[in-house]
């Protein structure tokens, strides 16, 4: 069994897109600084890629952000590209689990406590407010999701 995890700033915006029998899914990108520079005296980021599928996507959408740090788990997937075969090979993490590690952002009123906007393949999403998972735990909505709670 191969568990990677990884921690990083999300580089854009959740975009939650739909397969063909309707189920969500959203890829992730993070950005991570090494704790090390190069001999020039460079930072070095590494952007990794990260899938997310089905309740843990609409949450991440629902959560995340842009600059936002989060710690994502789950499998490896290497991935190659055969449109350009000089392109090197890449991976993903196939996550399953996602924590968000930033505070949650503080909203204007409370009549964006409740917006919803919509995504690409029709579901809502809320702009803030308590998760499921987390309103069971009666925590205030923000901290681990995972495959398996949803």
């Amino acid at each position: 069994m191969l568990k990677i995890t990884a921690i990083g700033n999300l580089t854009n915006d959740v975009e939650l897109k739909c397969h063909e029998d309707g189920k969500p899914y959203a890829i992730l990108r993070i950005a991570s600084d090494r704790r090390y520079r190069d001999r020039e005296g460079n930072k070095l980021t590494d952007f990794i890629s990260i899938k997310v599928r089905g309740a843990l996507a609409e949450r991440c959408a629902a959560f995340a952000w842009k600059g936002c740090k989060l710690a994502a788990s789950g499998d490896f997937e290497t991935i190659s590209f055969a449109e350009d075969p000089t392109r090197q090979p890449g991976f993903l993490i196939k996550a399953n689990e996602v924590e968000f590690l930033s505070p949650r952002r503080v909203e204007e009123s409370p009549e964006t406590q409740t917006a919803t906007q919509r995504s690409g393949c029709g579901l809502e999403r809320r702009s803030s407010g308590m998760s499921e998972l987390s309103a069971a735990a009666g925590s205030e909505g923000y901290g681990a999701c995972s495959d398996e709670a949803a």
